[in-house]
């Protein structure tokens, strides 16, 4: 199972922007030799086919970008 949206939200890094004039997110993404695949820290990985990693880890970033994206938008209307 690749992630949650709470987990997605806990471990994502989100930090302002030199000057506080935007968001940057950083996404780490690791890939072991053995197959292992890893978003942030957290253990992606399906011993049957190493291919479903990679499609867990694919979902797990693009939660992370949806999150990001209602983070941003939050941003903006505070802002305004």
């Amino acid at each position: 199972m690749p992630a949650s949206l709470e987990t997605v939200r806990d471990k994502m890094k989100v930090d302002p922007t030199p000057n506080d004039k935007g968001l940057i997110l950083t996404l780490t993404v690791t890939a072991y030799d053995n197959g292992m695949i890893m978003v942030d820290g957290r253990p992606i990985n399906e011993p049957s086919d190493p291919t479903l990693g990679w499609i867990g880890a694919n979902e797990v970033v693009g939660m992370a970008m949806t999150e990001f994206y209602r983070q941003f938008v939050a941003r903006k209307k505070s802002k305004a």
